[in-house]
């Protein structure tokens, strides 16, 4: 066996599961208990945890590209009679998709659910309503449409990439 293969498998499945696993909280465990409870408790909680959800995403979502790249990579298909990466091969086709919706999860979870999420909580004027008892504004309702939208982008996205990863299971 080979040890370091295992590892960095063992570590990219891992890292794959806590991101995707988050990812799921947030979807259908965060965000509609966060609709459900008084605006000013929903703001407190989602100041607290947004800092730190972020931060372990970013770190889970980057430790599994790189541990993606690496596995592929160094373990993935060779050319016929080299010693080079075959992206031409089926693996190295459905591996290169895979990478690239990784990539897309990333960029969408940084640039947009992340951007929203932190104007949403940082921005005063938005949560106005409220200490009044008024409807939202206009401005909280497209940031927090704007979240769910973007949160179920990268669902998909997630089962896109785990669909790529059982195909490169079994050879493809």
């Amino acid at each position: 066996m080979d040890w370091l293969e295992f590892g960095v498998q063992w570590l990219h499945v891992l890292f794959a599961v806590f991101w995707f696993g988050s990812s799921m909280y947030l979807d259908f465990i965060l965000l509609p208990t966060m609709q459900k409870i008084p605006p000013a408790s929903a703001r407190a909680v989602g100041r607290a945890i947004l800092p730190r959800m972020a931060m372990a995403m970013r770190i889970a979502g980057t430790a599994v590209i790189l541990l993606g790249l690496v596995r592929g990579y160094l373990w993935g298909p060779r050319v016929p009679g080299g010693d080079t990466f075959d992206f031409s091969s089926q693996y190295g086709i459905t591996w290169s998709i895979a990478i690239l919706l990784a990539i897309a999860i990333f960029a969408i979870g940084e640039g947009v659910v992340g951007r929203t999420a932190r104007r949403l909580y940082e921005d005063d004027t938005l949560w106005g309503f409220a200490t009044a008892g008024g409807p939202p504004s206009p401005g909280f309702l497209a940031l927090t449409g704007r979240l769910r939208v973007a949160a179920l982008v990268q669902l998909v996205l997630f089962l896109a990439a785990l669909t790529c990863m059982v195909l490169m299971r079994f050879g493809f």
